[in-house]
């Protein structure tokens, strides 16, 4: 909005500027050997209008200034929020990283817990027949038992 201002602003000044060169070319070479000095300054209203745009373009490069520098500071905001967040997404991913490493751990133990599952199954298979072998032989102990006490106990009641 102001950059437009500026531009009409710097245009009329340069219209300006050059009209007055133009009228000082033209003037009679009498009024041009005068000094400056011994000539009274007409207060002209072109002028006071010069002057009031001169002014106004000065206000507008102060407020420009002033614009470019919240921008600055915004941008160096910007950047420091940036760098922070570059600074998080590295921590984050040195996490990712060292879970990812946690999990292969866990991954490797669990596998060497079920191999030692396996085994433990395939010795519990062995004392399972282990076990129901004892019962078949202790059954025939038992039955070999029982037969010598009633051999026993015959040879007894005999005499």
């Amino acid at each position: 909005m102001r950059t437009p201002l500026l531009a009409i602003c710097l245009l009329v000044l340069a219209a300006g500027v050059a009209a007055a060169e133009e009228e000082e070319q033209a003037a009679p070479p009498a009024r041009r050997a005068r000094p400056a000095a011994a000539r009274p300054a007409p207060a002209s209203p072109r002028t006071s209008d010069e002057r009031a745009l001169l002014y106004q373009l000065a206000d507008a490069q102060r407020s420009l200034g002033e614009h470019i520098q919240q921008l600055k500071d915004t941008i160096e905001g910007l950047r420091t929020e940036l760098a922070a967040q570059k600074d998080q997404t590295a921590a984050a991913e040195q996490e990712v990283k060292a879970m990812r490493e946690e999990v292969k751990g866990l991954y490797v133990e669990s596998s060497t817990v079920r191999e030692h599952i396996d085994a433990l199954k395939d010795d519990i298979g062995g004392v399972n027949s282990n076990v129901s072998g004892f019962r078949t032989y202790s059954g025939f102990f038992i039955a070999v038992m029982i037969l010598l006490l009633a051999v026993i106990f015959v040879l007894t009641i005999r005499r």
